[in-house]
């Protein structure tokens, strides 16, 4: 009886998390008459209106900013796990004066909100002349990646015996040679814990684009979004469609590499 119960209160939660989706997909099958009169119905009145994500495709050139969204995603997830998996890796298993001060400086980052320092970033980006290019919107997200990166890669090497790296180092290996033979094809779950969550992150960032581009031809896809809802008649099911199209990626991966997520955050949570 029990368990009957908690299963239909699981289901009655599941329902609620997935009915802004079940209604934003069906509203961008409305036209947008049928979305302004009848606004809290999830399904349309009439025909299915397929043709509004190819309509919004090309009205906003979505492709371009599709590419720019994968672009900026790929590089920041990249950077991030080569750069902090070596920096993981030697806090882990090297022993050198300030280890433990310099680690908790990372950590203690975790504390600082990210708006504190738009403005100083945002003055350093300009000084350099990466305002309004790639560079300039990609080096702060993987620097902003740092702290939680750092953290749970620390913590995963750590729980990697440590006589596996002796014996490495008995058979000649050099540090860079283990950290990419050994270490980094083990940490595949930290791997794909820090790949998601800078996936999410840099995919649906929109106030650092925001503030550092000006180029329309630079624009990610929340930004590209933006246009859908700035007129003053709002269409709502074009913008319901954008914001389909600007998710699907997002749902598409995660369920795929949820195992793994959960992998890499249960591995992080060993104390170091």
């Amino acid at each position: 009886m029990i368990k009957s119960i908690k299963h239909v209160l699981l289901i009655i939660y599941g329902f609620a998390c997935l009915y802004p989706f079940l209604w934003m997909f069906g509203t961008s099958l409305k036209t947008s008459q049928d979305a302004l009169a009848n606004p809290q119905s999830p399904f349309p009145s009439g025909a299915f209106q397929w043709g509004t994500f190819a309509e919004v495709w090309n009205k906003l050139n979505f492709g371009r900013f599709f590419m720019n969204s994968g672009i900026v995603s790929i590089i920041v997830i990249a950077g991030v796990i080569f750069i902090y998996s070596m920096m993981g890796y030697a806090f882990a298993k090297y022993r050198f004066r300030g280890k433990k001060f310099i680690y908790y400086m990372f950590i203690a980052l975790l504390l600082v909100p990210g708006v504190t320092i738009l403005i100083p970033l945002y003055i350093n980006m300009t000084n350099l002349g990466l305002a309004n290019s790639y560079v300039g919107m990609i080096l702060p997200m993987i620097n902003g990646a740092a702290p939680f990166a750092i953290f749970l890669f620390t913590s995963y090497f750590r729980t990697i015996s440590h006589e596996l790296y002796e014996s490495a180092v008995l058979d000649g290996c050099n540090s860079f040679r283990i950290y990419f033979r050994i270490y980094l094809p083990l940490a595949i779950p930290a791997i794909g814990t820090i790949a998601i969550m800078n996936f999410i992150g840099s995919w649906n960032n929109i106030l650092w684009p925001m503030i550092i581009i000006d180029s329309k031809d630079l624009f990610t896809l929340p930004m590209g979004l933006m246009y859908l809802d700035s007129s003053s008649f709002k269409k709502w099911n074009e913008l319901m469609a954008g914001a389909i199209i600007t998710i699907l990626p997002i749902l598409v991966a995660f369920p795929f590499l949820q195992k793994m997520y959960v992998q890499g955050m249960t591995a992080g949570s060993v104390k170091m």
